[in-house]
């Protein structure tokens, strides 16, 4: 980006250059023209003055022109930027960074274990849930919109507190639970 963006100033300090030297050149075409009317110079130097002008308005716009090419490997090149650019859908704390650098990342898999579907993943820490596994004979007790604590066994002294979202029907025939969705 930086290249081309030095390449388009580049451009237009040229463009300025050269429109200044064509203002320059037609004000001595029109001196040149006045004195050819009175025959204090020959037709010569009118013919040197005109080319001059001719020169530098062709120069002029391949100058504009070369301006305007700049500017678009600019907007390219912010482009190119601009599709390197990870946003994410909210903000949040990534927990883990699922690619690494040199892979293909596609927000769909293409098959094969080459390309990553997600870059990382994501938290929203104010919208935590947790799922919890009650027995059966507890079942009765649980309803849509309950408060709740829940304590977690790697942080048994933590209660956490939170509300019933969600009661997931099918009981675990393993192990004679039914599952519950909490929101902390």
């Amino acid at each position: 980006r930086r290249v081309a963006a030095s390449s388009l100033e580049a451009a237009q300090r040229s463009l300025r250059e050269i429109e200044v030297r064509l203002a320059d050149a037609r004000k001595t075409l029109g001196r040149n023209r006045s004195l050819v009317e009175k025959s204090l110079v020959s037709r010569s130097v009118l013919d040197s003055s005109e080319a001059e002008v001719a020169a530098l308005e062709a120069r002029l716009e391949s100058a504009r022109a070369e301006g305007g090419v700049a500017q678009a490997r600019l907007a390219v090149a912010q482009q190119g930027l601009d599709d390197l650019e990870v946003r994410a859908p909210f903000a949040g704390v990534v927990i883990s960074k699922d690619a690494q650098p040199g892979e293909t990342v596609s927000p769909i898999s293409a098959g094969g274990g080459f390309t990553r579907t997600g870059i990382s993943t994501i938290v929203d820490m104010d919208s935590r849930e947790i799922e919890v596994d009650v027995n059966e004979a507890y079942i009765n007790r649980v309803h849509d919109g309950q408060t709740v604590e829940a304590t977690l066994d790697a942080y048994p002294d933590w209660k956490v507190p939170g509300r019933v979202i969600s009661i997931v029907p099918p009981a675990d025939r393993q192990t004679a639970t039914v599952r519950f969705g909490l929101e902390s």
